[in-house]
């Protein structure tokens, strides 16, 4: 238990310290990248990402399902299945940055589909090419990150990561200032992951010395549960891109790229903040996994409950940082030109709160290995998206707001009540009764907050005209209410008492 508990809490503090220091780095990237190279190029290279994104789909969610299967051998200390885990792995990951890379050129040919008459065409097909190469590239070596994932060293990334990205985005911001080239910018930018994964790869070929010569394959209980976990990740991740990844492919298609620049400015917010907190939780999550294999279904319930109070945490200061501090943040960062209308930017904020509830629910379905029971309920997910965002887009003429909201409907007809009965019926035999309690209960308390800080900041920003003074303030309002509140609603509840336990760990840690 101790170890248990003092690698996550290792591996909680290097997320956050990390993340937190890796996130001004996003917006030094975008203010430059709108400065030096304009709005269009924003637009162009965030539609190509997300493009990018549906070709990952070559993954089919093997990882998770290695992840799973590491666990044990782990434990263990058995190396010699290890090997063998991970060298099926690295074949596997060798053959989708090929797959990835045959994908991206048969897709070339049809780039004008979403892009209009005014993009200069040879440019940008050798912009897709560089943004090809950095995404097929990435897989050559990043199947190490899942060992160090499952073994509970998460860290060892995160600050190989963070020191990475401070050296390349000092070099781009030195090229591109002299050069103003875009094609070097974006191979600066695109290529972070794959120096990152070398120097990872040196850590764990030198720390485990696995045996990618052994001629010992897969059992077959072992390749069938990866088969049915595999189609089941594979359901989920194209649901997840469809959700999130072909937003700007259908602004674009129904509207201009400008739009899809404006959206990925405030997407850039969200997924950084998005980050921090899925690598807080997945910092846990390798001791989940440790957790529920030493204990019964009623204590890993409990667990359940006590990490999503602390996500419900995180998702507070989120959600009111979204909708209430994000204007502040655009128009100091990039200008009031850029700033989105306030229905936008509460719809987003929604949005953020109603996908990354289930963020806990993701982690649990992965230590237990439910991924072969989210087939068809990823595929309404997908499904109800794309056809609503079509409908929002097409007929009523939305914009963004056909967007956010095709996303957010999506969410609370499907996946919102599916995910945690998975959950709740395979892993921990019960019924969804206490979930959905606490899930209507949370929704309240961030209805209370919501009214309270609006209250408050109307005073804020009609006395403080200084934006940075009043960026401040709102920042401390938010942490002090969305910290706060919860907890008196939560008073002497067991989440509570666990929340304030980890507090009280975590401060006494020399």
């Amino acid at each position: 238990m101790a170890s248990r508990t003092r690698l996550a809490t290792k591996n909680v503090i290097a997320a956050l310290i990390t993340n937190v220091l890796i996130f001004p780095i996003q917006f030094i990237n975008r203010y430059y990248m709108v400065r030096y190279l304009g709005i269009k190029y924003l637009g162009i290279t965030s539609l190509f990402t997300n493009i990018l994104s549906v070709l990952s789909l070559a993954d089919l969610g093997i990882g998770t399902a290695i992840v799973f299967l590491l666990y044990k051998p782990l434990a263990e200390h058995n190396i010699n299945k290890i090997s063998v885990l991970m060298k099926f792995y690295r074949s596997i990951y060798r053959l989708i940055a090929l797959v990835i890379f045959i994908l991206g050129l048969v897709v070339m040919p049809f780039l004008h589909i979403f892009l209009h008459e005014e993009i200069n065409y040879s440019h940008v097909y050798i912009l897709f090419i560089i943004y090809l190469l950095g995404t097929a590239s990435s897989y050559l070596f990043s199947y190490n990150q899942s060992l160090l994932y499952a073994d509970q060293k998460n860290n060892i990334y995160a600050w190989c990561n963070l020191i990475v990205s401070y050296v390349m985005i000092i070099i781009q911001v030195i090229t591109v200032k002299i050069f103003a080239n875009p094609l070097l910018y974006a191979g600066l930018f695109v290529f972070t992951n794959f120096v990152t994964n070398i120097f990872v790869n040196a850590y764990v070929n030198k720390s485990y010395q696995l045996n990618y010569k052994t001629e010992e394959k897969l059992t077959d209980s072992e390749a069938v549960e990866l088969k049915e976990n595999v189609i089941g990740n594979v359901v989920m991740r194209v649901s997840g891109v469809v959700v999130n990844g072909t937003d700007s492919l259908l602004l674009s298609a129904f509207v201009n790229v400008i739009q899809v620049g404006l959206y990925a400015n405030y997407l850039t917010i969200t997924n950084v903040i998005s980050r921090i907190m899925s690598q807080v939780l997945n910092a846990v999550t390798g001791s989940i996994g440790n957790f529920i294999v030493n204990k019964g279904r009623a204590e890993s319930e409990k667990l359940f409950f006590n990490l999503q109070f602390l996500n419900f945490i995180l998702l507070n200061w989120a959600v009111l940082g979204i909708i209430f501090v994000s204007k502040d943040v655009i128009t100091a960062w990039l200008g009031k030109k850029y700033v989105l209308s306030e229905l936008n930017t509460i719809l987003i904020g929604l949005s953020f709160y109603f996908m990354n509830y289930r963020m806990l629910g993701w982690n649990f379905i992965a230590v237990y290995g439910l991924s072969k029971y989210m087939k068809l309920f990823s595929l309404s997910e997908m499904l109800t998206n794309f056809v609503l965002s079509f409908i929002f887009l097409k007929f009523f003429k939305l914009g963004i707001t056909g967007i956010v909201l095709g996303t957010i409907c999506s969410t609370l007809l499907t996946v919102g009540w599916q995910d945690p009965w998975v959950i709740f019926h395979h892993a921990f035999k019960k019924p969804l009764k206490r979930y959905i309690t606490r899930y209507f209960f949370n929704i309240f308390i961030l209805m209370v907050e919501l009214f309270i800080i609006t209250s408050i900041f109307h005073f804020i920003d009609i006395k403080i005209l200084n934006v940075w003074i009043r960026l401040i303030i709102k920042i401390v309002s938010i942490l002090l209410a969305g910290t706060f509140i919860p907890l008196l609603f939560y008073l002497k509840t067991g989440e509570e008492k666990y929340l304030l336990s980890l507090c009280q760990r975590l401060l006494k840690r020399p």
